[in-house]
């Protein structure tokens, strides 16, 4: 019966997946011809782009070694004529002739060599003395130039691109030293204008337009031949370039690297018409925002071509992929059965608990990574459980370990065996290997120990251990501070006590015992292992540490409690023995070994015998009896407990005829002054008051006497 069933279970797995497969096979086959066209073309664009965003990014890296270059010759150039030393005389002597007879010829060699445009001769405060390429236009001031400016305040070569007058160049200026003193410097500029755009396409084989930025190019009187040309974005204006029509330049992208200062690549798709263009930003020497330079290369050929050949390739492949989607599905089929059955039962054995089995998978495919997975699973199932346990074991013995702390301090109410008590619990179920408490002192200076576990702390009581409050140890800082300290790793604390007692701790914590406003003293636990002390232990010892501060309070209340109740005791004491001794007077007494019993006398035909009247502890009299026999046990019980009553009906007698004797005090005091009040003069009071002092006390003679100032 149970073979019937997994057989046909095995077939149904069977069936179903052939059907599922079949219908993944018909709908993966939907889904190809639907969007292979889509794939293969976007697949075209993608590569279209990542090779687009290559070359633009090479061609961008040859116009900025251009641009380094020109950088480099335009500084070499400077700082070789800056280093002639008959120009440094010239320019201290500010001869302009002499300097234009001296550089002309050099001028003119540079201009057709090296395309340099610009060749200025500026003093130390940014005025032009000399401009080879414009002769008679000098004694302008130029500090407004960047790399003038630059060269000037740092004394140093600067270089960098420039925008003026005349457009943009690569500007290079060397400072002019002439007897240790800085008297200005040489400019060189090469031109970046349309015959740079055209060199680029040449060595770059892609297009190169020029962008300025208005704001920043219009102060300077740019003279701009592309203003003709219309431009996507009214804060940029056409310069230079190897194009002027069919551009495809895009507003955002010009702002994007206006606002990024990044280069920003970008491919316009439109109408079967592809151009790629990079956007790379003019920067001067003080990060000045010239504009952007475009280099942009037509893609459209290549696209239509890439095109074309992929509608026959994917033709074959719709085709490959259904006999294979078909061919797939069969073996899949077979193949997949057993290892789900295996994968299955394996997974319902982890969830009823079996977590200590492994699944043997041999496929060398998914399966196989699958079966390794659900092991791997298990295991750490397995010591998941395993650490759970053992959190759980070891946080129920904190939790009886906090109990018996509680237990032990509702308990003792002697300190010295509460301290000794809690200290052993904790090394017990805690494994620590050593815990000591330390009380403050009456003065508040020193922490001193009262008790700790092992031969270390047997070692230090005997040496009367203490430390200073609020000192280089653990102990004493958080006894100042209030607050725990927690050292995991000890030679990283900055503040501990090292015992040389102790020279295996690893950890360490002191927790203050703070009872109300009051700091009673510290817990310190130390540990052989660093990092010993967990969340969960430390909250345990809080609350330990909690319940030993109330139970030594709870213990100096109650030593306080006894004493003041023996204080009382004793004053009673005191009271009544003064009270009846004024009253009572007793003559010689003889007293035996019997606890309740005094013999005074004894004859022939009769004992007498003495019972004391106790009150309070003390002896206040005795009741004495003569007998003609012995007494038994019953006699003597009756006896004392008449005794007792006695004592305290004379007690109470007592009280009574003292209030009795104030009140009649109080009545008569208050007779007297009601009738001196009475009174309405010196005399009459006077006589008042003798009077009812001499028959209130039974007196023989009463005097009052009046002083009078000098008598």
């Amino acid at each position: 019966m149970q073979s019937w069933i997994t057989k046909n279970l095995n077939f149904r797995i069977r069936a179903n997946l052939g059907v599922k497969l079949v219908a993944i096979a018909l709908a993966t086959l939907v889904i190809i011809f639907s969007v292979s066209i889509y794939q293969s073309n976007q697949t075209i664009i993608a590569n279209l782009r990542r090779d687009a965003s290559r070359e633009l990014n090479s061609a961008a890296a040859l116009v900025a070694k251009k641009v380094d270059g020109d950088k480099d010759a335009a500084l070499m150039v400077a700082a070789s004529i800056a280093n002639r030393p008959d120009v440094q005389r010239l320019v201290a002597e500010k001869n302009r002739q002499e300097l234009a007879n001296l550089l002309g010829p050099l001028f003119g060699q540079l201009k057709d060599q090296h395309k340099i445009i610009h060749f200025n001769v500026i003093d130390e405060r940014g005025v032009v003395i000399l401009r080879l390429n414009d002769p008679e236009n000098f004694d302008d001031y130029v500090f407004y130039n960047a790399v003038v400016s630059n060269t000037i305040d740092t004394r140093l070569p600067t270089g960098g691109l420039e925008v003026d007058i005349n457009g943009l160049s690569m500007r290079g200026a060397a400072p002019l030293f002439y007897e240790g003193l800085f008297i200005g410097l040489i400019e060189i500029g090469i031109d970046y204008s349309q015959d740079f755009a055209n060199l680029m396409k040449r060595e770059t084989r892609a297009d190169v337009l020029i962008w300025f930025y208005k704001p920043s190019t219009a102060r300077f009187g740019v003279e701009f031949t592309g203003e003709s040309i219309s431009s996507p974005n009214d804060s940029f204006i056409y310069y230079a370039g190897t194009k002027t029509d069919d551009l495809r330049t895009e507003s955002a992208n010009l702002e994007q690297a206006f606002s990024t200062f990044d280069n920003i690549f970008a491919l316009y798709l439109e109408n079967e018409q592809a151009q790629a263009s990079l956007m790379v930003p003019i920067l001067g020497p003080d990060a000045t925002f010239f504009g952007v330079t475009e280099i942009s290369i037509d893609y459209t050929e290549r696209l239509a071509l890439e095109k074309r050949a992929n509608v026959a390739e994917q033709l074959g492949a719709i085709g490959i992929s259904f006999l294979g989607l078909i061919a797939i599905g069969i073996a899949i089929n077979f193949l997949t059965v057993s290892p789900l059955r295996k994968i299955t039962n394996f997974a319902e054995g982890i969830a009823e608990g079996a977590t200590t089995t492994q699944l043997h998978l041999k496929t060398g495919d998914e399966f196989e990574q699958v079966a390794g997975a659900l092991n791997q699973m298990a295991l750490s199932i397995a010591e998941k459980q395993e650490d759970l346990q053992r959190q759980v074991s070891q946080r129920t013995s904190q939790l009886m370990a906090s109990n018996e702390v509680a237990k032990v301090a509702n308990s003792i109410l002697d300190p010295d065996e509460l301290i000794s008590s809690v200290i052993k619990l904790i090394t017990d179920n805690f494994g620590y290997y050593y815990a000591a408490i330390f009380l403050v002192s009456e003065d508040g200076r020193w922490a001193e120990l009262k008790d700790a576990t092992g031969t270390a702390g047997e070692a230090l009581k005997a040496r009367r251990h203490r430390l200073p409050v609020g000192g280089s140890s653990m102990v004493g800082t958080a006894v100042s501070s209030r607050d725990a300290r927690i050292a995991l790793d000890v030679g990283e604390a900055p503040v501990r006590f090292n015992n040389p007692l102790l020279p295996n701790t690893r950890s360490e914590i002191a927790l203050p015992l703070i009872v109300g406003d009051r700091v009673l003293g510290a817990l310190n636990v130390q540990s052989i292992r660093e990092a010993d002390f967990k969340p969960e232990d430390i909250t345990t010892l809080q609350s330990m540490v909690s319940q030993v501060a109330v139970a030594l309070e709870n213990a100096r209340l109650f030593r306080e409690m006894n004493e003041s109740l023996e204080e009382l005791r004793q004053s009673n004491r005191d009271f009544v023995t003064t009270t009846w001794r004024d009253r009572l007077k007793t003559g010689k007494m003889e007293h035996t070994s019997h606890p309740n019993l005094a013999f005074l006398s004894e004859d022939d035909t009769f004992h007498q015998i003495e019972v004391p009247l106790n009150l309070r502890e003390q002896k206040i009299g005795q009741i004495a009896i003569d007998i003609s026999q012995d007494w038994d046990a019953e006699d003597q019980a009756w006896v004392e407990s008449l005794a007792t009553q006695v004592a305290i009906s004379l007690e109470n007698s007592r009280l009574l005829e003292e209030s009795q004797q104030a009140a009649l005090r109080e009545r008569l005091s208050a007779s007297i002054i009601q009738k001196v009040w009475s009174a309405n003069n010196v005399d009459t009071i006077i006589q008042t008051a003798v009077r009812e002092l001499a028959r209130s006390l039974d007196a023989a003679e009463v005097k009052i006497e009046l002083k009078v100032d000098g008598q």
